[in-house]
């Protein structure tokens, strides 16, 4: 968390400060290190798909990329979100999945854990999203 807090308040090739959005995102993608990611604001945002923010210093391990969107299947909690409960929640989500005739996990795809709050709002006022990729089902049953 500390290098994205670092871009966002001005450790960048601007030296500018930018609002802190949410959610932050974590996720083990593919077994690697724990991964971060948060939504830019949409000052940033073009249509071209090149972002107009400033650039993450060479070594700070932050590095700018455009998701495509599409569509998330999400299961919401409250309160701190502890290993057990991303774990049970996970399973929630992806046995949830395996009934559902409209979506299925999109190829590739990885648990994301999504926090709304800041480390300092009290549990029962948290919001947290485990949340997956999908795509429509296939039509072969």
């Amino acid at each position: 968390f500390g290098a994205l807090a670092g871009y966002l308040f001005g450790k960048n090739s601007e030296q500018s400060s930018m609002a802190m959005t949410s959610p932050v995102f974590t996720s083990n993608a593919g077994g690697k290190d724990r991964e971060m990611s948060f939504v830019m604001p949409s000052d940033y945002w073009a249509e071209d798909g090149v972002t107009s923010a400033p650039q993450p210093l060479d070594g700070s391990g932050v590095k700018l990329q455009r998701n495509g969107g599409g569509t998330r299947a999400v299961v919401m909690f409250g309160g701190f979100a502890s290993k057990s409960d991303v774990a049970k929640r996970k399973e929630q989500l992806l046995e949830g999945l395996k009934v559902d005739r409209d979506y299925e996990v999109k190829e590739g795809s990885t648990v994301a854990l999504a926090q709304y709050n800041d480390p300092f709002t009290p549990g029962w006022k948290r919001r947290n999203e485990i949340a997956i990729d999908v795509v429509p089902a296939s039509s072969s049953g």
